[in-house]
């Protein structure tokens, strides 16, 4: 979580799935073939949005995605790497197995149309970069809100991700 005492940012909403198994099975939905991580990370997104309220209902263009997660999308990269092996890759697996789309598809799935980002790398060691990334967007107007959301696997094999909405408390 990023420390906001001294950073003008406020937390309005939270969400949480800890230490869960990831989820299987496709989704009847046009991004059913979504990575299970990025299932997760936008199904804590929504939880997140819910604490939020009234506070950021009918925000959808104005709110932001960044997610941070070192793992990423291994098991579709694993699907992607398997087919290509047996000579037959789906395109629409391929393009799910992008670390972008942990971010991406929080955004389809919750229609949230502001600047999103993707860093693939540990969520302690991102935190300076994220606490930049989100003060910019916030401050400049890129967005009113911003959904910051950090995925982790622990070693039994089981994930956790932390989702948070900031605003900007100085506007």
């Amino acid at each position: 979580m990023l420390r906001t005492e001294t950073i003008p940012l406020e937390v309005v909403g939270h969400g949480a799935h800890r230490a869960v198994p990831l989820p299987t099975g496709p989704r009847r939905t046009a991004s059913g073939y979504a990575d299970p991580v990025a299932w997760l990370v936008a199904d804590t997104v929504a939880e997140a949005l819910r604490d939020a309220g009234r506070v950021v209902v009918g925000s959808g263009r104005d709110i932001g995605v960044l997610a941070v997660s070192e793992y990423a999308t291994r098991p579709t990269m694993g699907l992607v790497a398997a087919g290509a092996g047996r000579g037959r890759v789906s395109p629409m697996r391929f393009a799910a197995a992008n670390p972008g789309s942990i971010a991406g598809l929080a955004c389809i799935e919750h229609r949230l149309r502001g600047p999103s980002l993707m860093l693939s790398m540990p969520p302690g060691a991102a935190r300076p970069v994220a606490t930049a990334l989100l003060c910019g967007w916030l401050s400049s107007g890129a967005c009113r809100y911003a959904v910051l959301s950090e995925h982790e696997r622990h070693p039994a094999g089981t994930h956790s991700v932390h989702s948070w909405v900031f605003r900007d408390r100085s506007r």
